[in-house]
């Protein structure tokens, strides 16, 4: 789908192919004209429509001032293909998206990424790979080591943070999950949202972790229970982790 502003095409839902097979789908912005443009890049999984896909660079101010503006869902999430698990294949996802960015029309060949937090993390992942076409990243908000100051502080789970992060994760889970079925698509919603709301009134409060049930009522975060599992273990956060990355970041 292509729309118009004002002096701006955006494109909806444009497809691009994971090495695997998998296809991710962004929005593109791109200024009008025929001349050759540098591609912003930014990958998240909180959804492309949302006003938060805008919220760290506007697409359509930015693509007026001369740049192609890529806001991508990552895998499974929103209008995204695959399996959602968190910060998974995300290293693969931003190399891969990287490189066909750069050869969308009207691009230069040039890409920059751009993001905070969640979307700060895919593009360290992305630049630890050096990939040809990346020629900057502006991440922020983001950590070097999951273990201490993201899920884990000092040995101790962040508990309420993380807990919060999943569920609110969640309901996106559950809207593809109940797609072909709106009566228990509504019914699911009301029921994670309920316990959202609780978590605060007694919800944290759940015992044991390891079958902590405002997510196993829903089954929505099964990577919550992988890190509780592996503790403070490398190999758990290997995925998301940025110990010894920087140094191979060329940009």
């Amino acid at each position: 789908m292509t729309d118009r502003c004002n002096d701006v095409t955006v494109q909806l839902d444009v497809p691009a192919t994971m090495r695997d097979g998998t296809v991710l789908r962004a929005n593109v912005y791109r200024p009008d004209g025929e001349g050759r443009w540098p591609v912003l890049l930014t990958r998240l999984p909180y959804g492309k429509d949302f006003p938060i896909g805008g919220m760290v660079l506007d697409p359509v101010q930015t693509a007026r001032r001369g740049y192609i503006v890529v806001v991508q869902d990552t895998r499974g999430r929103f209008s995204s293909d695959g399996d959602y698990y968190p910060y998974r294949l995300e290293t693969e996802d931003s190399v891969d998206t990287v490189a066909w960015a750069a050869q969308l029309p009207g691009a230069d060949g040039g890409v920059g990424m751009y993001g905070a937090s969640y979307f700060g993390n895919t593009q360290w992942l992305g630049a630890s790979e050096a990939p040809p076409a990346l020629k900057a990243i502006v991440p922020f908000v983001t950590w070097r080591d999951p273990r201490n100051g993201h899920r884990f502080r000092g040995g101790a789970m962040e508990l309420g943070k993380s807990v919060s992060w999943h569920i609110q994760q969640g309901f996106n889970v559950l809207a593809r999950r109940h797609r072909d079925d709106p009566a228990a698509l509504a019914v699911a919603m009301q029921n994670l949202a309920a316990e959202q709301d609780a978590l605060a009134q007694g919800g944290y409060a759940s015992l044991p972790l390891a079958r902590f049930a405002p997510l196993v009522r829903h089954d929505v975060a099964p990577a919550f229970f992988a890190e509780l599992g592996g503790g403070t273990d490398p190999a758990c956060f290997a995925d998301y982790s940025l110990v010894g990355k920087h140094a191979r970041v060329q940009v």
